[in-house]
């Protein structure tokens, strides 16, 4: 009996739970492909069995939708088609106003589609239109908690409003995909509606509220795509050579006069299986990637900062290691990670020529598998310093190693400018990942990284091991890494370790975790916000719905934080407590509290000639958070923030603001601003950011960028034209500058043309 009893929670603990009753769609295989307009009237479409029964998610969870939906979807040999009947009964007030790839389709009516290839429910890919035939897709891991939004699959997409509501037909290239070869391929599939003007998400298998706001990525729930037939091995070749031309002028380089520049090079994409694709690419180029969006640190910490280049974002999940980001208070807490791809081709925020690289990526059996390697050219560029130089009665002056400084008679200190070559050497990064499917859906795996400069003495490599268990049919989810890093002439701790558990009941979301970091643990290919530590850090959210006749739901919870040096020395102590409210409006309204004690080990400057002094900081602010429904045409956010900094006061506020002019045109704007008191001087700080967005069809579009950062002082202008003239092909116009304001004139300036062609086989 006990062994009976023992053996049945094991099967609860250990197993998936696929419920029964989850909906089951049918594929029809056919061999005449409808025509891709955005109109259901290939007589083809009539063969598959249209899948309906949408249930709302919100704001009636449960409830049916309160417009009718059906899907049909077909397979021949080359693609996934689905197409979508959106009944409304008031189809003139269907929502549509974005019209450029990967934009913000959760601001329109959209349809999405998840889609789980190998129908393990750990992961897969995500697709989304709206009633202009706009395109987002994004690829999924560690059961839709992670996602590469930055993934750009070719498929193609049309889409047309009528009198009964509006209808999308979606083709979706199955070498675009990955999948086992299967007699009778079955998939995981959910599908997905938003009518925007009611605030309401209808899915087929709508995901628990637990799950959060990106509970539509999700895929440990998902109904069954059947009927698919036979899915074969069959090679893929995908080669896309580019041409580029321009000028460029950096005013911080060795030579500062303009380079003129004609280049070339290609990537190639080969599907060793249907699973496994490998990647090559020879003289990279990132000319096309938007520059980052100024922010302003007023931390002792380096910003993480998002990866936005192709190359590494294709596949990126695998080679994911470390913490999970975890947002706060309405922003995002950096993560300790093994693994972080902007150290390669950057060095002291100077962009690194990539010669040329490799990577592999997909599954072997229960095997998922990842193999990168890459290098970069060699490099000279300049640094302009500033040191402390001792001025003697003579009015000589002495750097600080100076032997003659003892001898002298010092009167003052004076701040010296110099310039400096810094030289980086051509450099290879290499990384494996491993991972391995245990029970049903947990996995373990190991993942390791190398730099390697050339010289003896100059590498540095991490090892590290991590396992990630989805229990209780993904309510309970339990991972954990232990790490190490080799550098020569490291005499401290090299090693890392992290446990976390989240667990998701109804309405209530926890998380318990824990992170012990040496004080020698440096991956120079990852990203460690803090060395020499110990935290414990636990959260507590409560997110009912509500369904008053104003409030559609409420959050509602704490967050404390202990973190402590390797001695278990308190040196922060972080509590915060915030509620939000979510409006019927779609307008979001939240108050947040944070109480922090910081001991500093030492001063650091926080702005310039302001040290913040070491010691016992005891430090309490407020928070007043407000966000718009982005549905509209204009909407926005925005935050204010008072309360203790350091030894004295901060008023802080940040805004955004959004102006869809029509389909084609929007402009909007971000601003941050910090009052900052302090004994030890007082000073404020500007940072905004412009967009405007110019879309000609779904596959042209001209966008721009208008940079300022008092802290940095620094204006900057980045601007690119984009055409996808044929699937997969591009041509790119970009034209970037900056200045410095503290008189430093012009920094760089670039303009360049780059054209692709996309080829496949």
């Amino acid at each position: 009996m006990q062994t009976l009893v023992q053996t049945a929670l094991l099967t609860l603990l250990f197993s998936t739970t696929f419920a029964a009753d989850f909906p089951i769609a049918q594929a029809h295989v056919t061999a005449a492909p409808p025509r891709i307009d955005g109109i259901l009237n290939d007589w083809t479409w009539s063969k598959a069995v249209p899948v309906s029964g949408f249930l709302q998610r919100e704001p009636d969870e449960g409830a049916p939708a309160s417009e009718r939906t059906e899907v049909r979807i077909l397979r021949d040999d080359d693609n996934l088609y689905l197409g979508f009947r959106c009944f409304d009964a008031q189809p003139e007030q269907i929502i549509a106003t974005v019209m450029r790839r990967d934009g913000n389709l959760g601001d329109d009516d959209n349809v999405q589609v998840v889609l789980d290839t190998y129908n393990d429910r750990r992961g897969g890919f995500y697709f989304a239109t709206n009633p202009l035939g706009a395109r987002l897709d994004a690829s999924l891991s560690s059961e839709g908690r992670t996602r590469n939004e930055s993934w750009d699959c070719v498929w193609s997409c049309r889409a047309h409003i009528d009198s009964l509501g509006w209808t999308a037909e979606i083709a979706i290239p199955l070498d675009q995909l990955r999948y086992a070869v299967s007699e009778n391929a079955t998939w995981g599939i959910n599908l997905a509606r938003t009518i925007r003007r009611k605030n309401e998400r209808a899915f087929l298998v709508p995901p628990p509220l637990a799950y959060g706001f990106s509970g539509h990525y999700r895929t440990s729930r998902l109904g069954t795509l059947t009927s698919l037939g036979r899915l074969e091995e069959r090679p893929r070749l995908e080669i896309t050579p580019y041409a580029q031309a321009g000028t460029t002028r950096d005013f911080e380089a060795l030579d500062t006069d303009a380079q003129y520049k004609l280049d070339s090079g290609i990537d190639l994409k080969y599907g060793v299986t249907p699973a496994m694709t490998l990647d090559l690419s020879w003289r990279t180029d990132f000319a096309q990637v938007e520059a980052d969006q100024e922010q302003v640190n007023l931390t002792r910490f380096s910003l993480f900062l998002p990866e936005k280049r192709d190359f590494f974002l294709e596949g990126a999940g695998i080679f994911s290691f470390g913490e999970r980001v975890q947002r706060s208070g309405g922003g995002s807490r950096p993560p300790t990670l093994l693994f972080y791809s902007r150290r390669i081709g950057l060095e002291e925020g100077h962009a690194l020529p990539v010669f040329g690289g490799g990577k592999l990526t997909g599954r072997s059996g229960p095997f998922e598998i990842g193999v990168l390697n890459i290098t970069t050219e060699a490099i000279q560029f300049r640094d302009e310093e500033t040191e402390d130089r001792y001025v003697n009665e003579a009015g000589l002056l002495f750097a600080e190693d100076d032997p003659l400084l003892e001898q002298a008679t010092i009167v003052d200190t004076v701040d010296f400018d110099f310039v400096d070559t810094t030289r980086v050497r051509q450099t290879n990064f290499s990384v494996v990942r491993l991972r391995r499917d245990i029970l049903s859906r947990s996995s373990i795996g190991l993942i390791a990284v190398n730099r390697d400069p050339g010289g003896e003495t100059d590498y540095n490599r991490s090892l590290g091991l991590d396992a990630d268990f989805s229990l209780l049919d993904a309510a309970l989810n339990i991972r954990g890494f232990a790490a190490r890093t080799f550098s020569p002439n490291h005499q401290g701790r090299e090693d890392a370790g992290h446990f976390a558990v989240d667990y998701r009941c109804g309405a209530f979301e926890s998380n318990a975790s824990y992170l012990d970091v040496g004080e020698d643990f440096n991956p120079e290919v990852g990203f460690v916000p803090r060395d020499g530590i110990r935290r414990y850090r636990t959260t507590l959210r409560y997110r009912p719905l509500h369904n008053t006749a104003w409030i559609r739901r409420y959050s509602i919870g704490p967050e404390f934080t202990y973190l402590t040096d390797l001695d278990n020395q308190l040196q922060t102590r972080d509590f915060g407590f915030s509620a939000y409210v979510n409006l019927e409006t779609g307008d979001w309204l939240g108050l947040r509290l944070r109480q922090r004690f910081e001991d500093l080990d030492e001063s650091f400057e926080i702005h310039e000639a302001i040290d913040i002094p070491d010691g016992e900081h005891n430090l309490t602010a407020y928070s007043l958070n407000f966000f718009s429904d982005e549905g509209r045409r204009l909407s926005s956010d925005g935050s204010i923030e008072v309360g203790d900094f350091w030894t004295g006061e901060r008023f802080r506020f940040s805004t955004n603001g959004t102006i869809k002019v029509n389909s084609r045109f929007s402009l909007s704007a971000d601003y941050e601003f910090n009052s900052v008191t302090l004994p030890e001087g007082d000073f404020k700080t500007n940072a905004l950011s412009n967009r405007f967005l110019y879309t000609f069809s779904t596959d042209l579009f001209l966008r721009g960028l208008v940079q300022w950062n008092s802290k940095r002082e620094v204006v900057g202008i980045n601007a690119l034209c984009n055409w996808r003239y044929r699937p997969g092909s591009d041509l790119f116009l970009v034209y970037s500058q900056a200045w410095d304001t503290d008189g430093g004139g012009q920094l760089n300036r670039l303009l360049q043309c780059k054209l692709t062609y996309f080829w496949k086989h």
